[in-house]
């Protein structure tokens, strides 16, 4: 079709039928923008990430477990939350997962020192029988590494933070 046959199809095209394609034009840009506007970031907490079937198995708080913080003037939350991310005590599945190669945990008790800008952690796993049955980590916030080889002392007399429990466990 040359270009002066498409002017004079175009021409013989009603208004209303000229008028209906515009508008079917703006529905389908209207309806493409909300499909698009509303499509899940593919770059998000694990959770939200997951196809809607998976998330309503996942663990979620007050169902899988319970996060509980205190003493929240000496750190702020968003820090305290990066630090946790950084060493995967935000990983719930892990953490709630009782195989050999999950976390296998019961309770993670976080604590804060600081003068020398770190958090203690305590890990309780599942079956612990009593307050000494855990292992203990650390992490250091100014230089963003985790600290390995701590004594039981290093949690001594300070403050808790931050408390994770497995509710399935109980």
């Amino acid at each position: 079709m040359s270009k002066t046959q498409f002017k004079q199809t175009l021409r013989s095209v009603s208004t209303k039928t000229k008028l209906a394609f515009i508008l079917a034009g703006i529905l389908l840009i209207c309806l493409l923008l909300f499909v698009f506007h509303n499509k899940p970031s593919s770059v998000s907490h694990s959770e939200t990430s997951q196809s809607s079937s998976q998330v309503n198995n996942q663990p979620s708080e007050d169902k899988g477990y319970r996060i509980q913080y205190s003493n929240s003037s000496l750190v702020k939350r968003t820090t305290l939350n990066s630090a946790l991310k950084k060493v995967g005590l935000f990983d719930f599945n892990y953490l709630l997962n009782t195989s050999t190669d999950g976390g296998n945990d019961a309770k993670i008790l976080v604590y804060y020192n600081q003068t020398n800008q770190q958090l203690v952690f305590k890990f309780y796993q599942n079956g612990y029988q009593s307050d000494n049955d855990y292992q203990i980590g650390g992490y250091d916030l100014q230089k963003q590494t985790g600290i390995h080889g701590l004594q039981p002392s290093a949690f001594n007399n300070l403050p808790l933070v931050y408390t994770w429990e497995n509710l399935q466990t109980k």
